[in-house]
């Protein structure tokens, strides 16, 4: 699937915009808020554009209950961001979210809805929008680009944004040797709080120790050798102050195991994500019993990284589906 490279007609009677957005693991330890992978793991969505007033909103996915379903969703906040910036008309239509991803467990589904609504909002529009642009919308509305950046690029993606005039990224393709082993506990625990837990200011010898490790890492994985260690995700900066909000938590970033490179917070948690090159499942079932020990049940997932991230393409929509949307708008007024 391309970007934005094709640009939209006038005419978009029968047809809608269909795009795909993967989820995320961002912080990984030491790149406390500046790097983000990618996962197989996704948010679809579709756009049928009307000639009405509104936007109505269907959900089919994880966590249903945690998902707006009011204007301020951010998949229908980002769509009109992106055309009121491309100053296209005010969008009115139908759209669909399909997801995996659940909510609030640290695997960027703000990001990526919001990565969906600005992709399908320029889309919308006809018109053509950067990368850097891109980012810095998404900016606007998370107030950070390591998620969004991952989701829109795939792979292992280290960003810049806070201060300058630019936004920079730079990708890696992640290897799909190294298996990704996430676990969610039955907790969430949402961004505001993850950050208030955080101190104001850090001693010196804690910011020399993380830094050190975000070097390593970027240096290691954008040079293809993707050495990795447990030691290289011991974080000072944010890790020691949000495993607090989980019983467990502390537990499950000093596991040590044969194949296992690494345990980290995945974004600011719930979840847990381990790197390993063997003996997964040994891992997840001791991750999850460290959670159970503390009566907290939890889910784990198997997979890799995604390096080829979003993307959205223009279709034409079967009339049933059109149909579908009109009944679900006029049931369900925004």
């Amino acid at each position: 699937m391309d970007r934005l490279k094709d640009r939209s007609n006038s005419d978009n009677a029968g047809y809608g915009w269909r795009v795909a957005v993967p989820a995320t693991s961002a912080n990984l330890g030491c790149a406390f808020d500046c790097g983000g992978l990618a996962l197989k793991l996704y948010l679809k969505a579709l756009f049928v554009p009307s000639d009405g007033t509104q936007l109505s909103l269907e959900y089919q996915g994880r966590t249903p209950e945690r998902f707006p379903m009011e204007s301020s969703n951010l998949v229908l906040r980002a769509l009109r961001l992106a055309a009121e910036k491309l100053d296209a008309p005010v969008p009115a239509g139908h759209v669909v979210v399909q997801s995996e991803i659940p909510i609030s467990v640290g695997l960027g589904s703000s990001a990526a809805a919001v990565i969906a609504g600005l992709l399908l909002g320029a889309r919308y529009s006809g018109k053509d929008a950067e990368p850097e642009l891109v980012l810095r919308w998404a900016e606007e509305i998370e107030g950070h680009i390591d998620n969004a950046a991952a989701a829109y690029y795939g792979g292992l993606v280290l960003a810049l944004s806070n201060g300058v005039d630019q936004v920079t990224a730079l990708k890696t393709n992640f290897p799909e040797s190294i298996r990704l082993v996430v676990v969610t506990p039955a907790i969430t625990v949402p961004t505001h709080e993850a950050r208030q837990v955080l101190p104001k200011s850090y001693d010196r010898a804690d910011v020399l120790h993380t830094l050190q490790r975000t070097s390593l890492l970027a240096a290691t994985c954008f040079s293809g050798r993707f050495e990795l260690f447990p030691a290289l995700f011991e974080d000072k900066l944010h890790q020691p102050y949000r495993q607090k909000l989980v019983p467990g938590m502390e537990r499950c970033l000093e596991l040590r195991r044969p194949g296992l490179l690494g345990v980290a917070i995945s974004g600011s948690g719930s979840s847990v994500i381990a790197f390993t090159t063997r003996n997964e499942t040994q891992v997840a079932e001791e991750l999850q019993k460290i959670f159970a020990d503390e009566n907290m049940p939890s889910e784990v997932l198997f997979t890799a990284a995604d390096n080829n991230g979003a993307g959205v393409t223009r279709e034409l929509v079967p009339l049933m589906e059109r149909l579908g949307a009109v009944l679900q708008k006029l049931g369900r007024p925004e």
